[in-house]
């Protein structure tokens, strides 16, 4: 009895570290892009925006199926004037959050479908061009959601997940629309400003899904 008990505490550990994932921690690239649009209205030019993107996300498993992750979104818009002279400000976006997700039974050797909840800090804004002038908005606050989609093993080392956002509500969120017109004879300018406060106490997972996200990653 007592050489079988010694066994057991000498390979227990080795049980262990078999079944537990070798690479747990892992780093997602979620976003990464530069954009330029140039834009004219009956021949006008109506501005240029420039957009710059980046987003990263980090996960660490509870167990061989769930898995809580942290992940943060950065945007930057410039912008330049059009036939009016007048651009909006230059924005910075940011979005900060995080949940859990929980992975399903392979449907192949590398390939893997999963879900997950979020809950994230989003400030967010943009703002679009005329001939005319423009208009700036804002949107502030806490938000949650959800999403489903697959993870496709390249390697040991990396894989991607293939996701799309089944819904993306306010839980509490304020948004702020500004709309400027310029007048041509004079350069003079008159603002009109619209804030709106918003709660959705909803799960909408009907009707077309959103656009499928790409996120390459790495284990480590």
């Amino acid at each position: 009895m007592l050489l079988r008990r010694l066994t057991l505490l000498a390979v227990a550990p080795l049980l262990l570290t078999a079944a537990a994932p070798a690479l747990a921690g892992e780093l997602s690239l979620v976003s990464g892009f530069y954009r330029s649009e140039k834009s004219k209205i009956d021949g006008d030019d109506a501005g240029k925006e420039s957009t710059i993107d980046i987003g990263g996300r980090f996960a660490d498993l509870f167990d061989t199926r769930t898995q809580w992750f942290a992940q943060g979104l950065l945007t930057m818009k410039s912008y330049d004037a059009g036939k009016n002279d007048k651009a909006p400000s230059d924005s910075t976006s940011l979005a900060l959050g995080g949940g859990i997700r929980y992975y399903f039974n392979k449907m192949a050797e590398d390939v893997t479908p999963f879900a997950y909840g979020l809950a994230q800090y989003k400030n967010q804004k943009d703002a679009e061009q005329n001939t005319t002038g423009f208009s700036e908005s804002e949107s502030n606050g806490l938000f949650y959601g959800a999403a489903a989609g697959i993870r496709l093993g390249i390697d040991a080392d990396f894989f991607m997940d293939l996701e799309t956002t089944l819904f993306d509500s306010a839980l509490f969120a304020t948004d702020e629309t500004e709309t400027t017109s310029v007048n041509p004879a004079n350069g003079q300018t008159t603002k009109v400003k619209r804030e709106t406060s918003k709660t959705e106490l909803y799960l909408n997972t009907s009707g077309a899904f959103q656009n499928v996200l790409v996120a390459l990653g790495w284990r480590f």
